[in-house]
């Protein structure tokens, strides 16, 4: 949570449901593409699913290992991750068989299938012949999203508590967005987010630093590390 200050009195804001959505349509653009990533009913499926089973395992986490089970059963959270997937799976099932069919009219037709460039196709691409259904896809998806939404917007909300806390560098970072969007006629793309490096060290320092995504980073982006050396 944030605190504001405005003339009368310090407010908190609570900024991480906001973060979460934005981060949740940014990455269902990469994940499902158009226009499932715009669908509110897709998004709230996608923030809902992660924040119910980001509860859950603090929930079964607290409890004797002994009783988990027993626990989770009172818990019902079998019950709602189902819920989430059988919904995940009606929204899905449509592109999911719609591309599963042209994909075999091309082939049968000796054409080339030119496929939608997304996370969805790539699973349908890697996964063996016996998955390629429309639960098991969702239930990949449906996890996929969850992952990303969570390292994500975790370090979403870690970067802004370090420019409230750097607030120098706030200015800086404000100016090359703005012109940065302004080159590229005032259209925000992978164009002009390349173009953004002092927001993408800052983003990429915050990450380091942070103890929570620390382990993270160790182990799958190794490539953020620092070693600082002094001169003798």
């Amino acid at each position: 949570m944030l605190i504001i200050y405005t003339t009368k009195e310090w407010r908190p804001v609570k900024i991480f449901p906001p973060i979460q959505k934005i981060v949740a349509r940014a990455g269902s653009r990469a994940f499902v593409g158009l226009p499932l990533c715009r669908n509110k009913d897709w998004l709230a499926i996608s923030t809902g699913f992660t924040r119910d089973v980001s509860a859950t395992i603090v929930e079964l986490g607290r409890k004797s290992k002994l009783i988990r089970p027993f626990y989770a059963w009172m818990y019902d959270s079998k019950r709602v991750m189902n819920s989430y997937k059988k919904r995940a799976e009606e929204l899905l099932t449509p592109s999911i068989q719609a591309r599963l069919e042209a994909e075999r009219v091309a082939e049968k037709n000796g054409e080339v299938y030119e496929k939608p460039n997304d996370m969805l196709q790539w699973l349908t691409d890697v996964v063996e012949p016996q998955h390629k259904t429309t639960e098991s896809l969702s239930e990949l998806q449906l996890l996929t999203t969850f992952a990303s939404i969570v390292t994500t917007s975790n370090a979403f909300l870690n970067t802004l508590y370090d420019l409230a806390a750097h607030q120098e560098c706030v200015q800086p970072i404000r100016e090359e967005i703005e012109a940065a969007i302004s080159a590229n006629g005032g259209v925000m793309d992978r164009a002009a987010l390349r173009k953004m490096k002092k927001t993408d060290s800052f983003f990429k320092e915050s990450m380091r630093k942070t103890s929570g995504l620390r382990k993270y980073i160790t182990t799958s982006l190794p490539f953020l590390l620092r070693r600082v050396l002094t001169s003798s």
